[in-house]
């Protein structure tokens, strides 16, 4: 099987969807599938294509108009040698990948596949460019999608049922500490001067909730056994308003997988407070280094969490539900802590490994 795959979310590029996006092709390479990634980027000015193992890569280039960049990119990869060996045309997050798959897919004639993760559909469905994801929607032969939610919303909206859900996949064995992370692990957890951090990590945009719940955490009347850290790229303005905030709070730049090994292991708990969502991969994170996890009741999140049982879900736009979340951790023993993370590492480490995941894709799309 070979696979021609349309993103503009790979490494270097950094973010949830880069990650996931990489994820998934080792290992439908692993698996003896074929992938050319063809990758939207603006760190590259000129179209080049390099061989790559098991599959090639060809950077892209933003230019200044949309219009512009499609009709290059369409005309750069239909000269490409290897087309007529392809399966399929898979479109993975982002707006140019959603125009150009579809159309690209009739022009050649191979059956589209359409990864949904997130935004791509939460905010693509209510953007003036709708009808490019519902005509990708509707002109796919499979449509994959990491929460059940969004596998009943795209369903609504197509003609056909080609939809399914595949939950995303995590190594835990990757996020265990080694020898060399045990001193810098120490020296964070000191950092912390004996209060209880909290953690968001990632790219923290608007969606993500982080003002929302920094807001309602204010009002918490325990807040100063409290130090949140944020953890990745904030914008200026919610910075310095939240530095205006009665809390503890620290801020870290974007941290490396390397990196996020020692955080996790130093922090107690990290919050996924997303107003919509896809499944993040800071949740199976989290999980895979036993933190409490406290997350919106949305997307992906709700699929993986069991309130009370394994982590805890409250509406992020019902503050109350946040403080009486807030309430039962602070008033949480010891040993039932322990619990609650064991109980949610387990079920990620049985439930959410990334054989399953890719099973979930090649099952379907094997001929």
């Amino acid at each position: 099987m070979n696979v021609l795959l349309i993103t503009q979310n790979y490494p270097p590029n950094k973010g949830g969807m880069a990650v996931s996006c990489d994820r998934l092709v080792r290992n439908f390479k692993r698996n003896g599938i074929r992938v050319h990634i063809i990758h939207f980027t603006n760190r590259k000015k000129k179209f080049s294509t390099q061989t790559v193992v098991n599959g090639t890569y060809s950077a892209v280039p933003i230019e200044s108009s949309e219009e512009f960049t499609l009709s290059l990119a369409a005309e750069f990869i239909q000269q490409l040698p290897f087309l007529d060996t392809l399966s399929y045309i898979g479109i993975f997050g982002g707006n140019l990948p959603i125009n150009l798959g579809p159309v690209l897919s009739k022009w050649i004639h191979k059956p589209l596949i359409t990864f949904i993760r997130g935004n791509d559909f939460d905010e693509g469905i209510f953007s003036k460019k709708r009808s490019h994801l519902l005509y990708a929607l509707e002109n796919s032969r499979y449509i994959f999608t990491v929460t059940r939610e969004k596998r009943e919303k795209i369903d609504s909206l197509v003609s056909h049922n080609n939809t399914y859900f595949t939950q995303n996949g995590i190594n835990t064995a990757y996020w265990k500490p080694t020898k060399s992370h045990l001193e810098g692990i120490e020296g964070l957890k000191k950092s912390f001067n004996s209060k209880i951090p909290i953690a968001f990590i990632g790219q923290l945009k608007a969606k993500k909730g982080i003002v929302n719940f920094v807001e309602t955490f204010a009002k918490f009347p325990y807040k100063n056994d409290f130090v949140l850290c944020l953890i990745g790229d904030v914008s200026e303005e919610t910075k310095t308003y939240i530095l205006n905030l009665d809390i503890n709070v620290r801020f870290f730049s974007f941290a490396n997988q390397n990196e996020l090994i020692l955080f996790y292991n130093a922090i107690n708990i990290v919050a996924v407070p997303s107003f919509y969502d896809g499944m993040p991969n800071v949740l199976l994170e989290a999980a895979a280094t036993k933190n409490i996890v406290i997350g919106a009741n949305v997307g992906g999140i709700k699929d993986v969490i069991s309130h009370k049982k394994d982590g805890f879900l409250y509406n992020p736009l019902q503050s109350n539900e946040l403080l009486d979340v807030l309430l039962q951790i602070h008033k949480m023993s010891p040993s039932e802590k322990e619990r609650m993370c064991e109980a949610l590492f387990q079920k990620i480490n049985t439930d959410y490994t990334e054989e399953i995941e890719i099973s979930n894709y090649i099952n379907i799309l094997k001929p």
